[in-house]
């Protein structure tokens, strides 16, 4: 009876994901996908949803963003108008002098006649600077633009980070199921050595070893516990709430019919590093355009209005006035800076080729990791199916006493190791899926079908730019 007890608590174990096609070949996952097929939307997505709104690193990047707008005020205020508007009292008193002829003496007497009160207003605006504003606008929105490329790739960034997190949470979940009916396993082991042991069917080396090997298992249960919290609380931190307690597996993360080759293609117009690092450039090329100010004539004009009032009198005055400023010698700054510009330029260049030549080896890396992954993942299961019919062989040859308890104990260790390479390769599998959309620009909410955050920079700066 408990030998029957023994070999059913054996094998409740979790069901395989693996399947075999008309064709022969494996389906992955197929388990899954149909127990989740009449589910709501993903789990992973609904996280990748809150981590556009929640997500620390991305609202700070919002908030640069945003300031980084405010320079396109800063440097369009040449081509606006300085409107200064003054008004004042200024105290004075009037005063007499007298001379007495027999004294020859000099006395005065002051009549304080009141304060000469005055108002103005003066307008002036730069007519011409060497087309240098103009530049330095180009280059501020061209910088701008940079910016914005490099916030879509942080989003990217944070998006796969919180995907293997999330994936990495799945399979320490698998872990810990594994090693609760590893123990439980291990405690039916343990009691029924104990039993044998009684009746001198089993030395008591067996039974010492059937409860070692129950205590090792319930420690790597307590460090699979607290390193899967230890995950739980890294992803409410990155995603803003808490970790769902049913996580499903997406049906479909990536389209695994593309070729490498057809990805460099792809990568090289959508990957979010190339792209900012072709935006700065960009921005690069035309601050060497930016005519030094130093160096170039500059034509600004002004009017002005002032009034005084004294006592009865009434006096106003118009002025306009143009002038010309031609620079002769600046110390060298321009040519310095010049020079400075030149090389952030070709610094750029450089950051750009880097960036093209890092995406084609990483994509060559992520298609070799990713297909030998989906091949790992197959002989994993395969040798999973395996080791559980090792094991039913070996408790029947334990019940006929053919086998001794260390045999069943090490059948059941090569089943869960079986089913942790499995977990471990599925995760890698999938994490090389979000690597392979991370290097195509794919890892973002238009092509996941995500709801992006209300931020949404294009509208914001066209509504900065205005506000003078």
């Amino acid at each position: 009876m408990i030998c029957k007890k023994f070999f059913v608590l054996i094998l409740t174990v979790s069901p395989l994901c693996y399947s075999a096609s008309s064709d022969g070949k494996a389906v992955l996952f197929e388990s899954k996908v149909k127990n989740k097929a009449t589910s709501k939307k993903s789990d992973l997505f609904f996280a990748l949803e809150n981590a556009l709104k929640n997500n620390k690193e991305i609202i700070s990047a919002q908030k640069a963003l945003m300031s980084a707008h405010e320079e396109h005020v800063l440097n369009s205020s040449p081509f606006k108008p300085n409107i200064s508007a003054k008004t004042g009292v200024d105290m004075k008193a009037d005063t007499q002098w007298r001379s007495n002829i027999d004294t020859d003496d000099k006395t005065h007497e002051g009549k304080n006649t009141g304060g000469v009160k005055s108002y103005g207003v003066s307008v002036s605006q730069n007519i011409f600077n060497g087309l240098s504003d103009i530049a330095k606008l180009k280059e501020t929105d061209l910088n701008i633009k940079a910016q914005w490329s490099e916030y879509e790739a942080l989003k990217q960034k944070v998006l796969r980070e919180v995907s293997e997190l999330y994936f990495n949470i799945v399979a320490k979940k698998q872990e810990v199921m594994h090693l609760k009916t590893l123990l439980e396993s291990r405690k039916s082991v343990v009691e029924l050595a104990t039993q044998m042991h009684s009746t001198g069917s089993v030395k008591y080396l067996d039974l010492a070893q059937a409860q070692a090997d129950y205590a090792t298992t319930e420690g790597k249960l307590s460090t699979a516990k607290a390193e899967l919290e230890s995950l739980r609380a890294q992803f409410e931190e990155s995603v803003g709430i808490p970790a769902p307690i049913e996580m499903s597996i997406p049906e479909k993360l990536f389209d695994t019919n593309l070729t490498a080759s057809k990805a460099k293609d792809i990568a090289m117009k959508y990957n979010p590093g190339i792209i900012a690092a072709t935006d700065k450039l960009s921005a690069a090329k035309e601050a060497i355009k930016i005519p030094n100010p130093g160096l170039v004539p500059s034509v600004d004009t002004k009017y002005s209005f002032d009034q005084s009032l004294r006592h009865k009198d009434n006096n106003r005055g118009h002025t306009v006035s143009i002038s010309v400023s031609i620079p002769i010698y600046d110390g060298g700054v321009g040519r310095a800076k010049k020079r400075q510009a030149i090389e952030k330029a070709n610094q750029a260049a450089v950051a750009k080729e880097k960036a093209i030549q890092e995406t084609k080896r990483d994509i060559i890396a992520v298609w070799t990791n990713m297909e030998a992954a989906k091949e790992n993942l197959l002989c994993s299961k395969k040798a999973v199916e395996a080791c559980q019919l090792a094991l039913h062989d070996t408790e029947e040859e334990f019940k006929a006493g053919l086998k001794i308890t260390k045999d069943v104990l090490e059948a059941q260790e090569k089943l869960n190791n079986a089913k942790f390479i499995e977990t471990d390769a599925e995760k890698r599998y999938f994490i090389s899926q979000c690597s392979a959309n991370a290097l195509l620009g794919r890892m973002n909410a238009k092509y996941l079908k995500l709801k992006d955050s209300d931020f949404d920079y294009k509208t914001h700066f066209a509504k900065t730019k205005t506000n003078f």
